[in-house]
């Protein structure tokens, strides 16, 4: 019954993933006061989907307050030293919606989604882990 009871708690522990990203610390610090997460934003400059999501997405007024309203968006490259490797980030772009006060990753979505689609489950995450 114990090694039962450790072996579901190394399980979970291996499931919940933390980042020591301390480039957020400011980030982390906003979205915790505004009460809202991050959307971290994994990129590529030479990406035409990237290019694409930013262009559609980040840049577009109407969706960008929409994210701004909450959460705290914040990107880098891919290939920045200060990305942590935790991340194991495959496809670009990836965004990654993260809790503001552990840097939990709660979500992640790879590659390009359309506009309204991506406001849809950033939506549906605040709804789940903002209370």
């Amino acid at each position: 019954m114990v090694k039962k009871i450790l072996k579901i708690t190394f399980l979970i522990l291996l499931t919940i993933q933390f980042l020591n990203a301390g480039f957020l610390e400011m980030e982390s610090k906003k979205a915790v006061k505004e009460k809202k997460l991050i959307l971290l934003t994994v990129k590529s400059e030479s990406c035409p989907y990237c290019l694409k999501m930013k262009k559609d997405v980040f840049e577009t007024k109407h969706y960008s307050e929409k994210i701004n309203k909450k959460y705290v968006h914040v990107e880098i490259n891919r290939d920045d030293s200060l990305l942590p490797s935790s991340l194991h980030v495959k496809y670009v772009p990836t965004n990654f919606i993260l809790s503001p006060h552990k840097l939990e990753i709660l979500d992640e979505f790879p590659g390009y989604i359309q506009p309204d689609h991506f406001i849809e489950l950033l939506d549906e995450v605040y709804r789940q882990e903002v209370k």
